[in-house]
């Protein structure tokens, strides 16, 4: 079940929540204290049964800013336990008064950082409640260096977080786009009936959204990497990209214009030896 769809906007990302015989497993830590509130009221609606644990994709605000009312019902968190993203770089306070030019300080009351895990995953965690299982997997920076996917094997169902979103262009910005291109393969593999996106609509096709991100940072790859071979400065590389959104820094144009500077760094840094371009940083 979803937190919120259809709006692929700042602030509204997707959340889900699976119902056991021995209680809760929420995915996806939301927004805010307010959009969290909202989703433990949704579960009210279904279950009566304790919330277990809370399971965070990332360690951006709009995956995380909720964990704390998860966190006061008795849910223990289950999270990738490196969480920097430079939506953070100015510290923890200074992400908080620019979360609230987003949400709103309404949204926000009741705010406490709560993303620090109770159950860290750097790999593969199998959970296993009330007959339920759902396996935690972090594939690698290709995000966030705290990415976590989500996965119900019986159901096949992936909650993927900012992983993939509808319109193929997911931030690398955290990330890495070798990486993230590493993990598209990996979702193939396991064949996918249903897809929860981080934000936007769940699509009718998974292996679309897929495949349409696979397409995009492939060619955005053999275009930055052919403007560093020519020598091409990253100025003139982004030339032809739309200009930015000036106050939406995630939307469409922001995001192919954030990506391309990543990933000409990403080629450049390649070209010195610096990194190799078809592995990434993990």
């Amino acid at each position: 079940m979803l937190g919120d769809t259809g709006k692929g906007a700042e602030g509204r990302p997707n959340a889900g929540f699976v119902v056991t015989k021995e209680g809760v497993v929420a995915v996806g830590g939301v927004a805010s204290p307010a959009q969290a509130r909202a989703v433990i009221r949704t579960i009210r609606t279904v279950s009566t049964k304790p919330v277990r644990y809370l399971i965070l994709y990332a360690h951006h605000p709009d995956m995380m800013f909720g964990a704390i009312e998860f966190k006061r019902v008795g849910a223990k968190i289950i999270a990738h336990p490196d969480t920097r993203v430079l939506a953070g770089e100015a510290g923890p306070d200074a992400m908080v008064a620019d979360w609230d030019g987003v949400v709103g300080l309404q949204e926000l009351l009741g705010f406490e950082y709560a993303n620090t895990p109770d159950r860290p995953v750097t790999g593969t965690d199998t959970l296993v409640l009330g007959g339920k299982t759902i396996v935690a997997i972090h594939p690698g920076a290709a995000h966030s260096a705290g990415d976590l996917m989500v996965w119900l094997p019986r159901e096949r169902a992936l909650f993927a977080g900012d992983i993939l979103l509808p319109d193929g262009v997911t931030m690398v910005v955290d990330g890495n786009s070798s990486v993230l291109l590493r993990t598209l393969d990996q979702i193939d593999s396991m064949r996918p009936k249903v897809i929860v996106p981080g934000h936007d609509a769940i699509p009718d096709d998974p292996a679309t959204m897929v495949r349409r991100t696979r397409e995009y940072f492939a060619q955005l790859r053999e275009a930055m990497g052919a403007a560093v071979e020519k020598g091409t400065s990253m100025r003139q590389a982004l030339a032809s990209l739309p200009p930015p959104d000036d106050r939406r820094p995630v939307s469409l144009h922001s995001r192919e214009r954030r990506n391309a500077v990543r990933v000409y760094l990403e080629m450049e840094r390649a070209k010195m030896g610096l990194e190799d371009a078809q592995e990434g940083s993990q």
